[in-house]
């Protein structure tokens, strides 16, 4: 008498990707336990661009409310 219950039909093998098989040893797979350290650039030069980006705003936003006042104190001079 088999073990196998016979509603269920056995799968197709699939090929192992080579990047999987990479983290393979001694039979057994070991997941990552850390960031891919590509990923990790990744996320640290989206963060200097965002960074970059909000000091970039705020020096204009400083510049135009500068401009402002600049126009505002002449029309009273005026």
């Amino acid at each position: 008498m088999s073990r196998r219950s016979p509603s269920f039909a056995p799968r197709a093998l699939q090929t192992i990707d080579s990047r999987v098989l990479a983290a393979v040893f001694g039979g057994r797979f070991t997941p990552r336990t850390t960031l891919d350290p590509v990923l990790l650039d990744g996320i640290k030069e989206l963060s200097q661009a965002i960074a970059s980006v909000g000091q970039n705003m705020a020096a204009a936003k400083q510049q135009s409310s500068s401009q402002m006042m600049q126009m505002m104190q002449q029309m009273m001079q005026s």
